[in-house]
C-alpha cells in the first residue's frame, strides 16, 4: 500500500464514522450526534485535501489523470460544497442525506487505487487544464447539492399542498430554508461552472483554434448555464417561485449529469473524460 492509498483509507474511515453519527442524527434528531458527525467529517475532509495536494506536489501534476484521482477530487469537491452549505445554514438532515454519496465516492477511489490505470497522458495535464477540470467539478458539486435541496423542496411543498404529510417529511427543513439553500447552491455552482468553461474555452482555442460547439460535451456545458440563468431570471425578474422554478433546477442538473457521464457513453466527444 502506497502512502496515498493510506491517506485514502483514513479518509474513508473518518467519513464512515461521520456517516454513522449522521445516521444517528437522522434517526433521533440528536443535535450532539450531528455535531460529532460534522467534526469527523471535517477530519476526513482535511486528510483528503492534504493527500490530494501532496500527491499533486510529489507527482508534479494534478491528480486528475487516473480514475482514483478523479473520484477523490470529485468527492473532495462535494465535501467542500457540503461544508460551505453548512456554514450558511447548518441543516443536519441534509448533511445526513449527502454524506453517504461522499463516502461512496471516496471508498470507490480507494478500491480503484489498487487497480491502477490512467485516463490520459500525464504530459497533457497542464495547470490551466487542471484548473478547468477542478472548477467544473466544483460547479457540478454545488449543482448536485442544489438538486438535492430542490427535490426536498418539491416533496415538502407537494405534501403541504395536498395536506398529506408523511412522518419522515417532518424531518425536512422549512420551505423558506430549502428555497434559500437552493438559490445559494445554484448560484455558487453557476460561478464555478462558468469559470471552468472560461478556462476550457481558452484551452480549446489553443488546441483547436476554435470553440467546437459541435462537441456535445461543450454544447451541453453551455446549455447548463443557459438553464440556470433562466432559473435566476424567473426568480428575480418574473418573480416565479416554488415548484416551477425548481423544475429548472432539476432540468439543469440532469443536463449537467448527462454532460459529465452520458456523453461519454452514448455520444462522441473530443474530451478525454
Amino acid at each position: 500500500m502506497t502512502w496515498f492509498n493510506g491517506f485514502l483509507a483514513m479518509t474513508v474511515f473518518f467519513y464512515a464514522i461521520s456517516c454513522w453519527h449522521s445516521f444517528r442524527y437522522y434517526k433521533n434528531l440528536e443535535t450532539a450526534a450531528d455535531a460529532v458527525a460534522v467534526r469527523w467529517f471535517k477530519v476526513g475532509f482535511v486528510i483528503q485535501g492534504a493527500a490530494l495536494a501532496t500527491k499533486g506536489w510529489v507527482d508534479g501534476v494534478a491528480p486528475l489523470t487516473t480514475p482514483q484521482g478523479i473520484l477523490s477530487v470529485l468527492a473532495f469537491c462535494l465535501a467542500f460544497a457540503l461544508l460551505v452549505g453548512r456554514l450558511k445554514t447548518p441543516v443536519g438532515v441534509l448533511t445526513s442525506l449527502f454524506l453517504p454519496f461522499i463516502f461512496f465516492l471516496s471508498a470507490a477511489a480507494f478500491v480503484l487505487s489498487f487497480k491502477g490505470g490512467s485516463l490520459m497522458d500525464i504530459g497533457l495535464m497542464t495547470a490551466r487544464l487542471a484548473c478547468h477540470i477542478f472548477l467544473t467539478f466544483l460547479g457540478f458539486s454545488f449543482f448536485t447539492m442544489g438538486f438535492g435541496v430542490a427535490v426536498a423542496f418539491w416533496i415538502q411543498e407537494g405534501q403541504l399542498k395536498q395536506r398529506q404529510m408523511k412522518s419522515w417529511s417532518y424531518r425536512l427543513p422549512a420551505l423558506e430554508i430549502l428555497d434559500g439553500l437552493t438559490v445559494f447552491y445554484i448560484g455558487m455552482g453557476f460561478v464555478f461552472w462558468m469559470g471552468g468553461l472560461g478556462l476550457g474555452a481558452v484551452q480549446a482555442f489553443q488546441v483547436w483554434n476554435r470553440l467546437p460547439f459541435d462537441d456535445p460535451k461543450i454544447l451541453g456545458s453551455f446549455l447548463v448555464l443557459v438553464i440556470y440563468a433562466c432559473f435566476f431570471l424567473l426568480r428575480w425578474g418574473l418573480r416565479v417561485r416554488g415548484r416551477k422554478s425548481m423544475t429548472l433546477v432539476m432540468a439543469g442538473y440532469f443536463l449537467a449529469l448527462f454532460t459529465f457521464v452520458g456523453v461519454r457513453i452514448f455520444l462522441t466527444t473530443q474530451h478525454t473524460f
